[in-house]
């Protein structure tokens, strides 16, 4: 049987402290249950110890006078006895002749049926029944019998019926409170075991989430040694997916340099002359666009392989433009790194050297005077300007700038692919690469890469 509130998809924590909470509130009905029905009967048997005295003193006091009549010896109307209408009754009958205490006055009260009973018409005790007075008042009843001078007499004293039932209920009302305090102390105690029970369970996630966010590699030692076999395995896997992703990278690094320079070299080497229709120009396209396809492809798994990445973008390009500056040395350039710090992106190390890389490597070739690198968070992305006071390029070629094996001017040196390579690296992490004319000449090479997991 799958009870709903149960078996519904919450977390661990709501489960066990919903089946505890439900099972503390039930175990505490059924005790103040139990405890009522204990108070009941020590309630009823004071009654009846009460009352069987009082039909065991009328019995030592009764006798028959010679007409028949009943007699007492002795005044047995004590308290609560004496008071007139209080449901607290004796009566002593033997045909039509009736003797009775002072609270029945002119009432009487009728023998009421009773169970028979065996044992107790042996031992001559007392037998309990319920019934009502001639005024209607409800009773509880118990009966005796007698024989005086060889004739039967019964006698039976009275309680009214709420003397049985006020005293349970007053002790449920100080019962109800204390029960509910005691389930909320109950309560208290199973969150905070919950919690506690659970907490190495939300230091496990928080690792993971770091490992996520790129922030650390492996699971520390579980706290407790029921997870000691999950944490291993995670590892283990971690170790795995890191080797796979390793190897993953290697194959493409490979297959790039295998495929896409030759690839590139023959599309260079066809022209007019040997291409007139340009039928080999369209089919080494058509070759290049599906290898960049699989390889974006292949470098976009290797890229998300379950694992996030945190490289902070100012570090390295300072690396980068100190690699740039010794190379160009004869430039004299001057160069600015305004990247904000402290901002990392979800792109791995190599990757954002290969971006940067191309876009400063371009602007270190055109550059007149200066190179300016700027860097400033923008929504759930963080957005790199590398700007140069060199020529620029014409609005209506930009978009042919970024085309593979493209050189807008041949009296540079270079192949025309790194910021088609550039391009093609930012959009598999789901950035993009913009270039626009900078007023008052140049160009500005925006980048656009994910902010890391932990900084979103």
């Amino acid at each position: 049987m799958r009870i709903p509130l149960l078996s519904s998809r919450r977390t661990v924590a709501g489960r066990l402290i919903t089946f505890s909470v439900l099972y503390a509130a039930a175990a505490l009905l059924i005790a103040s249950l139990v405890l009522w029905f204990i108070v009941a009967a020590v309630v009823r048997e004071q009654v009846d110890q009460r009352l069987d005295m009082q039909v065991d003193a009328v019995k030592s006091a009764l006798s028959i006078n010679a007409d028949g009549s009943l007699a007492l010896a002795g005044n047995l109307d004590g308290p609560p006895f004496d008071r007139l209408g209080s449901g607290w009754y004796w009566q002593a009958r033997v045909g039509e002749h009736r003797i009775a205490s002072r609270s029945l006055a002119d009432g009487s009260v009728s023998d009421p049926p009773r169970p028979f009973d065996w044992r107790r018409i042996l031992t001559g005790d007392p037998q309990p029944a319920e019934g009502s007075s001639d005024r209607g008042q409800a009773l509880h009843f118990r009966v005796g019998q007698v024989f005086v001078r060889g004739v039967s007499v019964e006698v039976l004293a009275t309680a009214p019926r709420h003397a049985l039932t006020a005293p349970a209920l007053r002790a449920l009302s100080y019962l109800i409170p204390a029960m509910v305090v005691l389930g909320c102390c109950l309560v208290v105690g199973i969150v905070l075991q919950v919690r506690y029970g659970l907490a190495p369970l939300r230091t496990l996630s928080g690792q993971l989430s770091e490992i996520s966010a790129g922030r650390r590699r492996d699971l520390s030692p579980a706290e407790v040694e029921d997870l000691d076999p999950v944490v291993n395995d995670i590892n283990r896997l971690l170790d795995d997916n890191r080797a796979r992703l390793q190897e993953t990278r290697l194959q493409f690094a490979n297959l790039a340099h295998g495929l896409k320079t030759p690839v590139a070299s023959l599309y260079l080497a066809l022209d007019d002359k040997n291409d007139p229709g340009r039928e080999a120009r369209q089919l080494v396209e058509r070759i290049d666009r599906k290898i960049r396809h699989h390889l974006g492809s292949a470098r976009a798994v290797a890229a998300g392989g379950g694992l996030g990445f945190e490289t902070e973008v100012r570090p390295r390009v300072n690396d980068l433009l100190q690699v740039m500056s010794a190379i160009y040395v004869d430039r004299k350039l001057a160069v600015t790194n305004g990247v904000i710090d402290d901002v990392a992106v979800n792109c791995s190390p190599e990757d954002v050297d290969e971006v940067m890389g191309a876009i400063i490597d371009n602007a270190f070739k055109w550059a007149a005077t200066s190179i300016v690198v700027k860097g400033v968070r923008e929504g759930k992305m963080l957005l790199v300007t590398v700007e140069d006071d060199g020529p620029g390029i014409d609005a209506g070629r930009l978009a042919e700038a970024v085309s593979p094996g493209v050189r807008l001017d041949e009296t540079v040196p270079g192949h025309g692919f790194g910021l088609s390579i550039a391009q093609e690296l930012v959009g598999l992490f789901g950035g993009k690469l913009r270039l626009k004319q900078r007023e008052g000449g140049g160009l500005a090479a925006t980048v656009a890469l994910p902010l890391s997991i932990g900084l979103l």
